[in-house]
Order: structure tokens, then sequence, then C-alpha cells
């Protein structure tokens, strides 16, 4: 399936999504996280966010208040322990292949 461009495109796709041992990725409700992801991704607990030290399923501002979105620091350390899980032999959430050209054209040796 082609990567989605919106997050309408995304949420259509999402219960034909497999995983990267080519099973369908099953969606759940988390007790843990208080979020519905996917069974093979972390709970947003497992990857607290370095700037604000969230564990919850948002990030938070200063003033206490919730984040629109996961701060940068936290959305890598999430992807970060995906390949990790992924390097492990663990399935993970399959990603759409990388479509962005290479900027130089190497000769393959």
């Amino acid at each position: 399936m082609a990567r989605p461009a919106t997050l309408g495109e995304y949420l259509a796709i999402r219960p034909r999504m497999i995983d990267t041992h080519g099973r369908p990725a099953i969606l759940e409700n988390c007790a843990s996280c208080g979020r519905q992801h996917f069974t093979v991704e972390p709970c947003a607990h497992e990857a607290p966010c370095p700037r604000c030290g969230s564990t919850a399923s948002r990030c938070r501002r200063p003033s206490g208040h919730d984040a629109d979105a996961w701060h940068a620091e936290r959305a890598a350390a999430f992807e970060a322990l995906c390949a990790e899980r992924e390097a492990a032999g663990l399935p993970q959430v399959a990603r759409w292949p990388d479509t962005t050209p290479a900027l130089f054209d190497w000769p393959s040796t």
C-alpha cells in the first residue's frame, strides 16, 4: 500500500497494516498508556520524554498542560526503541520504503 499523505489516509489504512514479520498488525486500547496502538509497538510510558520527562501519552508544556505533539527528542527516542526491538528480532510495525531519491548515483561495486 502507498504511504499515506494525510492523517485521514493513515487512519483509513491502519486496519490493513502489517508487522515486520508479515503478520497483520493488531490494534489495542492499552490500559498501560491510555492510548490505542499496535500490540507490537512500545507503550508511551516505555519512551519517556528527555525534555519534559512525561511518560504519559502526551508530552507536557512547561505550564503543565498537554502539548499538541510529542517533543522531537521523545519521537526520536521512541523510534530508537522500535529499531532496537526490530534489531533484536522482535516484530515492529512495518515501515513504508524510503522513496526519497539518493543525492548521488553511487556505482555498485
